[in-house]
């Protein structure tokens, strides 16, 4: 048995108001020509960009970065006051 959307997808794709329009004399009107026309341009204009793909993915949790990685950036005037602070502690430790 079909499904609705399969039943649906059916009775819409190529025909307008679900079912096949006829003129009088019996060929396909414009008005189903017109409908057919836009199913095939709506299938043909579909194209997934980054932005679709990555809207699609959904929502991605953030990751800390480690404190290792953040180390590496040393401030050279911290350094060197660093190395003050250290020569300045052990001579007033010899005291």
């Amino acid at each position: 048995e079909p499904s609705v959307v399969e039943e649906l997808l059916r009775n819409s794709l190529d025909k307008a108001y679900g079912k096949q329009v006829l003129t009088w004399a019996g060929e396909s009107s414009a008005v189903s020509q017109d409908a057919v026309r836009d199913a095939v341009w709506a299938r043909s204009e579909t194209v997934l960009d980054e932005w679709d793909q990555e809207f699609d993915r959904g929502k991605v949790k953030k990751i800390k970065k480690r404190k290792r990685d953040r180390g590496r950036h040393i401030n050279p005037f911290q350094q060197l006051q660093n190395q003050r602070n250290l020569w300045s502690a052990s001579l007033s430790h010899r005291r």
